[in-house]
């Protein structure tokens, strides 16, 4: 049985690619804390096989230099969460996920149990199109007119 030699200066507790861009992801819409929750309930593991914790999910943004979560900087982005875009169009945020579901209104989600991300424009786009009044048929020339006399 032959195995792959682990480089000079390197060991073999490194993290997933896959997994640090699921972070960096993540980061820009949430604290440490429930990033850390989200990879938990998704039964993601360090790289040492520990559950994550905010400290570790620090850990890691500090090694791949990935940028702390900032208050406010979503909403700068024009981007919108489902009970925001719920709040907007007058809805029910189980209603907003439905028009996800059935791709009326364009969403991104970084991975399974993450929150759900939307653009201010699609959502006001959605918005409108709902709001438009449906337009009467066209009268059919091979339809029958019904007088009542």
């Amino acid at each position: 049985m032959e195995f792959e030699k682990i480089r000079s200066g390197a060991h073999r507790y490194v993290t997933d690619k896959d997994l640090v861009e699921i972070v960096r992801m993540l980061a820009r819409v949430e604290p440490d804390a429930r990033i850390a929750s989200i990879l938990n309930r998704n039964q993601r593991r360090t790289a040492h096989g520990e559950i994550w914790t905010a400290k570790r999910v620090c850990s890691l943004r500090s090694r791949h230099a990935i940028s702390v979560y900032d208050e406010g900087e979503r909403q700068a982005r024009d981007e919108m969460s489902v009970s925001e875009a719920s709040d907007v169009l007058g809805v029910t945020p189980t209603t907003v996920l439905r028009l996800i579901r059935l791709k009326q209104l364009p969403a991104t989600q970084a991975c399974v149990s993450a929150p759900w991300i939307l653009r201010r424009a699609d959502v006001e786009r959605c918005m409108a199109e709902r709001n438009r009044p449906a337009t009467p048929p066209t009268v059919d020339s091979a339809q029958l007119a019904l007088e009542i006399p």
